[in-house]
């Protein structure tokens, strides 16, 4: 392999101006900022939300960066642990092949840019190229299912490691050798691979998938080491030895990592979530809401749900029935059921402690079963193992509700949000704002819930990051 793979990104990263930039990719990136903002603020009061606010105010150090939607600053660092868990608390954030990215590379990208007074179009090209690299890093990694769609032995999100690095070292306008050594750092920062044990674990903790704070700090960290001079392992994506054997992946498309670089963009295949919980409970959740509207049925009426799904809607972690925090309610596919059987407004409430602490909620739960969705399978294997795709689109599901001495069934094949190759299921901007809306109201009220998604939706015409974070305090 001739071409060296990290220093193609490190001056893709460094030499990218905000003019090279498709008007397109420049809208997606203030969609996704705007969407990560709203995350943050709707995750305050949620278990893990809080946590991560108090560990960070506990970092001494300079204040120069806000942990957003509490007027707090602390150091750039901490900022970057608090947001990146804030944001990822309701797994709620965009997917973005190969899967999530946005809340693990753009928190600490924020933070510098609020603590060197960067402008809204130095803050646009960061998050975009940060949201870039990682995911072309990521796809190159392959899935996190095999062909036949069981989930592989080792995966992890640790590239999204050198997309927080590079956003990060875009604000400091680090040149093309020093981003190097950026991204040579956040290769050894990168978390191991812990999706595949999490999702085959019940009640396994808070942590998720990957720490989006954790990921998010270790960024920022190489980006700062890099700029003070630190060298980094230059070579860190390339060759037999490279991150993807570090990482445990089975094999690595390097030619994929940097093919029309800064002329394809990824980003612009960002798909957003409708609903606060994992992707694959989207379409029953959906066709649920259909049956309950439709029928006016009551909790106390239903006596059982038949969820026909997806196998991977079946790994133990999402079968779990004991809910200890907001985490786990995110990833309970009874959970999520039984939340939308009870009609609770969609939004940060599916996972506030008196919600999963309800009980005839967790009495609901014990009505809902699960059965592999042969629709879903063959839908998945025509998209995955026949076409190719980096991700599916349709997502077959049929939801069977007994109730009132006989049964109500309901079938749903493309979701909200989430089926964007299909006309009149992508989110648009009014979509994204009314939910940034939901998310921030208990933090934002009137003109500067206004004025907020203004800053973020022109943010190209703001001239010190500050400007927009200031909106995003009570």
């Amino acid at each position: 392999m001739a071409e060296n793979i990290t220093g193609t990104l490190a001056k893709f990263a460094a030499n990218l101006k905000y003019e090279d930039l498709p008007a397109e990719v420049v809208h997606e990136t203030k969609r996704g900022i705007l969407d990560l903002a709203g995350l943050a603020l709707g995750s305050l009061e949620l278990d893990k939300g809080r946590i991560a606010v108090e560990f960070s105010r506990g970092i001494k150090g300079t204040q120069e960066a806000s942990i957003l939607g509490t007027g707090e600053k602390v150091a750039v660092p901490a900022a970057a642990f608090a947001n990146g868990e804030l944001m990822h608390s309701m797994d709620y954030n965009a997917i973005l092949p190969p899967m999530y990215i946005g809340p693990y590379v753009t928190p600490g990208t924020i933070a510098l840019a609020e603590s060197r007074k960067a402008s809204g179009k130095t803050l646009i090209t960061a998050v975009a190229v940060a949201n870039e690299i990682a995911s072309r890093i990521g796809v190159s990694l392959g899935s996190f299912r095999s062909r036949a769609g069981a989930p592989i032995r080792s995966y992890g999100v640790g590239f999204d490691t050198f997309g927080a690095a590079a956003g990060a070292g875009k604000i400091m306008g680090l040149d093309s050798i020093k981003m190097s050594d950026a991204l040579g750092l956040a290769g050894y920062f990168a978390p191991v691979p812990c999706h595949t044990k999490y999702m085959n674990t019940a009640n396994n903790g808070a942590m998720k998938f990957g720490a989006a704070g954790w990921t998010a700090q270790g960024g920022v960290t190489a980006a700062m080491l890099a700029e003070m001079g630190e060298r980094g392992d230059r070579s860190v994506l390339d060759g037999e030895y490279g991150f993807w054997a570090m990482n445990g992946s089975q094999s690595c498309n390097f030619e994929s990592i940097t093919r029309n670089l800064g002329k394809e963009w990824n980003l612009l295949q960002a798909k957003y979530k409708s609903l606060p919980c994992d992707g694959v409970f989207q379409s029953p959740c959906i066709a649920l809401m259909k049956l309950v509207e439709d029928n006016d049925l009551k909790p106390e009426e239903i006596d059982r749900v038949i969820v026909k799904t997806e196998l991977i809607g079946m790994v133990p972690q999402f079968m779990i029935q004991t809910i200890e925090n907001n985490v786990d309610a995110s990833m309970s596919f009874a959970y999520n059921i039984a939340v939308v059987a009870h009609r609770i407004k969609v939004g940060p409430t599916w996972q506030m402690r008196s919600t999963f602490t309800n009980q005839s909620i967790l009495n609901f739960m014990k009505k809902v079963k699960f059965e592999v969705y042969p629709v879903a399978e063959e839908s998945r294997r025509q998209e995955i193992e026949v076409q190719g795709k980096p991700y599916i689109n349709r997502r077959p599901s049929r939801v069977e509700v007994t109730a009132r001495g006989k049964v109500f069934a309901q079938e749903n094949d493309y979701v909200k949000w989430l089926s964007v190759e299909t006309p009149g299921y992508k989110a648009t901007d009014d979509d994204l704002k009314a939910k940034f809306r939901t998310n921030a109201e208990n933090v934002l009220k009137g003109k500067k819930l206004a004025a907020a998604i203004d800053a973020i939706m022109n943010l190209e015409n703001i001239r010190d990051t500050n400007e927009m974070v200031k909106l995003l305090v009570p």
